[in-house]
């Protein structure tokens, strides 16, 4: 696989779980790619501009994976269409057209499918339609895929040959919050990124009277619930008193803590592994967080890509003796 717009590594380690060999990643934020050297030392990482980057010495590629930037497509956000950051699907698809994997995997915000953002959504169809590809494309909720949060996102799967579909849900049952990082409550572990805030006073006093699932009225953000799902770990940060944009890592409110979730707590809920260890400044590490593709989520499309890929393979041998 090759790996664009790779970030912390979510879908990387996802495909890895499944056998895939990651050949090269490309991702120009600085601290994401201290992450991926950190964590996979033996990952070719290539720290620069999209636009920049050609695909030199990278063949018989069988997946090229990625999620463009999303912020101009985003219903978090302002949403605007004419964000420069959104045309970088565009990169995405030279960089197929010159390795030609039998297949596609495209990860993006459901706001992609937004009427205003339809010329784009159109566009990448086009792409893969002009490409050979066949594709499915759909939201899927990283709940049905065992991940304890409810975080929808538009996924394309392209094929060269074969009929591609998405992955079924595969959970039974929706995992909660308190799966995820009740066994962390009360520890203080920097190793692990997990590093509790020290609140002001009036702050902790007054999310100590917040009920699971109420909202902070003057920085718009929720306490979570132990017994359900997360909502969607993001990657802004969020909103002050007087409505202005927040800078730093600001994530939900822990379900039993007068306090932020902390960069652990938020990656065990986009379940990553405790051995993935985040660099940067923690406002990097919780960008990387929120921006990443929950990791069960990427395995389930892994597992299921591959099984097409293999089907295929398999179908194409049986013509061949046939013949």
């Amino acid at each position: 696989m090759l790996s664009l717009f790779t970030g912390a590594g979510g879908l990387d380690i996802g495909f890895e779980r499944v056998g895939v060999r990651v050949v090269a990643c490309v991702d120009n934020d600085p601290e994401a790619c201290k992450t991926l050297r950190y964590n996979r030392p033996d990952w070719p990482v290539f720290e620069t501009d999209i636009r920049n980057y050609w695909p030199t010495g990278i063949d018989n590629v069988d997946i090229v994976a990625g999620g463009p930037p999303c912020q101009g497509f985003s219903s978090a956000g302002k949403g605007n269409p004419d964000d420069p950051r959104n045309f970088l699907w565009k990169e995405y698809f030279r960089i197929v057209e010159a390795v030609r994997p039998r297949a596609i995997v495209l990860e993006n915000v459901s706001g992609l499918k937004h009427r205003r953002n339809g010329d784009h959504l159109s566009g990448i169809m086009h792409a893969l339609e002009s490409q050979g590809y066949r594709f499915a494309l759909g939201i899927l909720n990283a709940a049905d895929y065992g991940v304890p949060q409810t975080r929808r996102r538009l996924f394309v799967i392209g094929l060269r040959d074969g009929t591609p579909t998405l992955p079924p849900p595969s959970a039974a049952e929706w995992a909660t919050v308190r799966d995820a990082i009740a066994d962390l409550e009360g520890l203080v572990k920097p190793e692990l990124n997990h590093v509790p805030n020290n609140h002001a006073p009036h702050v902790v006093e007054r999310w100590s009277k917040l009920k699971p699932g109420e909202v902070d009225p003057n920085y718009r953000r929720a306490r979570l619930n132990y017994d359900q799902p997360s909502h969607t770990i993001r990657a802004g940060g969020g909103y002050g008193p007087r409505g202005d944009h927040l800078a730093g890592f600001h994530p939900p409110i822990h379900p039993a803590l007068p306090r932020q979730l902390t960069v652990r707590e938020a990656a065990r809920i986009q379940t990553f592994p405790d051995d993935w260890i985040f660099q940067g400044s923690k406002t990097a590490q919780g960008r990387q967080v929120g921006n990443a593709v929950p990791v069960l989520l990427a395995e389930a499309v892994a597992k299921h890509v591959v099984k097409l890929l293999e089907e295929t393979r398999s179908h194409g041998q049986n013509d061949q003796q046939l013949t």
